[in-house]
């Protein structure tokens, strides 16, 4: 009676556990919803000026490093690229199409758009729940590795400064 007992608890203790966690389905809606609302929204007021670019740096981010068109940003532990092609404008797909080239295990592929741009998120799985987020507006994309517990928040955060970026006049 006492194994029954036991194992009942175990079985029950496994069931919660498994209901609470999130799942990559659930994560990977949440992530295509919070970046699409990011694109639709006005953007944040630029607070950071790097290179031939201006954008709106979230107070928790630190500027890390930065090459020619290439800004590396952090975030705690996280580390995130904010790449920028002056070339391209805002309606340019040069950047998905070359996301959706290099790109392996593609488990979101979304883009959308207005008037005058083109935005898109595309998450490849890594890992053992491991994915790499890049999402862009035409010319300008972002990118960093996230585990499932932070994908759409992290995914909504690029956006927001993705959206943010102008390249300076």
């Amino acid at each position: 009676m006492k194994k029954i007992i036991v194992s009942a608890i175990i079985m029950f203790g496994v069931l919660i556990i498994a209901a609470c966690g999130k799942s990559i389905d659930e994560e990977k809606v949440k992530a295509e919803t919070n970046v699409e609302q990011a694109f639709q929204t006005k953007p944040a007021e630029a607070n950071e000026e790097v290179q031939s670019i201006k954008f709106n740096l979230p107070t928790e981010f630190t500027i890390k490093d930065e090459s020619p068109n290439n800004i590396i940003l952090e975030k705690g532990d996280y580390t995130y690229i904010l790449f920028y092609n002056p070339n391209e404008q805002a309606n340019s797909k040069a950047l998905y199409d070359g996301v959706m080239e290099n790109a392996n295990k593609v488990i979101v592929n979304k883009t959308f758009s207005d008037k005058d741009r083109v935005g898109y998120i595309v998450i490849n799985e890594t890992g053992k729940e491991m994915y790499e987020i890049s999402v862009g507006i035409g010319g300008v994309k972002a990118t960093t590795e996230s585990d499932l517990k932070t994908l759409a928040s992290d995914a909504e955060l690029l956006m927001k400064i993705v959206n943010s970026t102008s390249i300076k006049e």
